[in-house]
């Protein structure tokens, strides 16, 4: 199959890109009309057109050209809610609409008396009007595709992040992701030892050769905490998570709870009134 037999993308037939093109294509040819004059555009019918009057003249030529544009989308829209459109079809409405463009500006020209040879009018706003689009819908289209190669690239890793998620859980790891999702570290449920806030960062202590070490990185604890509902590590303090199944002493102070870990080098880890019935819940299973 050819390129021009193959189905459109139906991200360039949603209603939002089809609104997106239309508003999107009167900008970027009004901003192009108005800035490079391209094509003798400030003489058209051979009057000569400057200032603001030209400004004024882009600007319901644009309007009218695309609110044709506007009504072709519609249909478009409509029909493909239940039919296929190729490459080739697509490439034909969009002439179809320069063809309707055209024939709107030469019954304009004709009938202010700027024009008086029809072909040639029309001749003129086809050329014109085609030249003129040409550029904003390669810029659109464009656009629309890296935008959704980009969402189908996202896709693909969070799929794969899942996938390695999965497969972690099922080895009995515990795995911390930065705030844009990014895998970071993956350890064993029983070398974690506690998660501690800093500022906008999580450190993550955990165990590597018998000693206690520490990994930070951008995100916040309370988002870690959703990420780790159902699992043994605890919120026990607004600065400190805590993996429960590590926990070897619970001791009262005059200031509140602490638990102690029985890790060398590893602090006493503070228990909040928020969280302190969770806390105790959990230790009296």
């Amino acid at each position: 199959m050819n390129f021009f037999e193959q189905i459109i993308p139906r991200y360039l037939l949603t209603k939002r890109n089809q609104v997106l093109m239309v508003t999107s294509a009167a900008a970027l040819a009004l901003t192009f009309i108005i800035i490079y004059k391209p094509f003798g555009s400030h003489q058209w019918g051979g009057k000569e057109i400057s200032g603001f009057m030209f400004f004024v003249y882009s600007l319901l030529i644009v309007l009218l050209g695309m609110s044709i544009v506007a009504l072709s989308r519609v249909v478009m829209f409509k029909y493909t809610k239940r039919h296929e459109i190729t490459y080739l079809s697509y490439g034909i409405w969009v002439f179809v609409e320069l063809v309707f463009m055209a024939i709107a500006y030469t019954i304009c020209s004709f009938l202010s008396g700027m024009q008086n040879d029809v072909w040639e009018a029309f001749n003129k706003a086809l050329f014109h009007t085609s030249l003129t689009l040409f550029i904003p819908y390669i810029i659109i289209i464009t656009t629309l595709t890296l935008q959704d190669k980009n969402r189908r690239l996202r896709q693909i890793e969070d799929d794969l992040d899942q996938v390695a998620m999965q497969k972690a859980a099922g080895k009995g790891l515990i795995s911390f992701y930065d705030e844009r999702d990014e895998l970071q570290l993956s350890v064993t449920k029983e070398n974690l030892l506690y998660i501690e806030a800093a500022d906008n960062y999580v450190c993550i202590w955990y165990m590597k050769n018998n000693l206690p070490k520490k990994l930070m990185l951008r995100n916040t604890l309370k988002r870690t905490s959703e990420l780790l509902a159902n699992t043994n590590i605890m919120r026990c303090h607004r600065g400190f998570m805590v993996n429960m199944e590590q926990v070897k002493v619970l001791r009262r102070e005059k200031e509140g709870f602490y638990l102690e870990l029985g890790i060398t080098n590893v602090p006493d880890i503070p228990v909040s009134k928020t969280y302190g019935k969770a806390v105790l819940k959990w230790l009296s299973i």
